[in-house]
């Protein structure tokens, strides 16, 4: 039987990633961010850090050696290696998942409030991402909801009526998954409004109580036809609701039309 991780294991394991980091002279600064940051969630709680490295050249060879050493230290049960986003994921044999996100020092940003510097040989880090903090959220999730919008715009009107369809042709896994495909992008727009991470619904438990409880009206916890319409005009509300200050090529009123052909 396996053995799962403790809080020991987990500070333990945090003390290794330091040391390996301060072997390489080419990272400049380790900084620790998620939950860690600021008091972990609970005791199954990740590790999650950023190395800034002395040049974006030095990329490849510090990811490398991370690699090496932390898979020399420890049986891991996966790794996987993003090098478009600079990131490395390894998750150890006792379940302990350690996520590296890699960058030069030069242009150190904070994505998230959270972070803490554990060291910094240039003195300039932690206030490089404590600046950054004025305008990231509006640059990233202000060009997500953009594109977002874009995307959804012209799509989730059509998913709706391909469940309304399915419903009234008695394919309810079908009218199920188009169902879900356009919660997702009503919550992709909400966590983007609220700078949040929507993905998986990473951080949809810090949205409003309103919020949340809109969220709960569009899920199907039945097949019986009754249960599934209430979705689909639950559903149909709120994404025109928060779609309302953009062009739509169906209105509201003619979908809701076409779905009383149906009923």
């Amino acid at each position: 039987m396996g053995y799962v991780f403790n809080v020991n294991d987990r500070q333990n394991t945090f003390d290794d990633i330091v040391s390996i980091a301060k072997e390489c002279n080419k990272i400049i600064s380790l900084v620790q961010v998620g939950s860690g940051s600021a008091g972990y969630h609970d005791e199954k709680s990740d590790l999650d850090f950023v190395v800034a490295l002395d040049s974006g050249n030095s990329m490849l060879e510090v990811m490398d050696f991370m690699q090496q050493r932390i898979c020399e230290k420890y049986d891991v049960s996966l790794f996987r290696q993003d090098e478009a986003r600079h990131l490395q994921v390894y998750v150890l044999a006792n379940l302990l998942e350690i996520d590296i996100g890699y960058g030069g020092y030069q242009h150190a940003a904070a994505i998230k409030p959270g972070f803490k510097v554990i060291y910094d040989k240039s003195g300039t880090v932690e206030d490089k991402m404590n600046q950054s903090r004025k305008y990231m959220d509006d640059r990233i999730f202000g060009e997500k909801y953009k594109k977002d919008v874009e995307s959804i715009q012209n799509s989730f009107w059509l998913h709706l009526m391909h469940a309304a369809v399915a419903v009234n042709r008695g394919n309810t896994l079908r009218a199920i998954g188009e169902l879900e495909f356009v919660r997702n992008q009503y919550i992709d727009l909400l966590g983007d409004r609220h700078k949040l991470e929507s993905a998986f619904n990473r951080e949809m438990d810090n949205l409003p109580e309103d919020a949340k409880d809109n969220i709960r009206s569009t899920y199907v916890f039945s097949e019986n036809p009754k249960d599934l319409w209430k979705s689909i005009l639950n559903l149909t509300d709120l994404i025109y609701e928060e779609m309302k200050d953009y062009s739509i090529p169906i209105s509201q009123e003619l979908l809701c039309e076409y779905y009383n052909s149906l009923k």
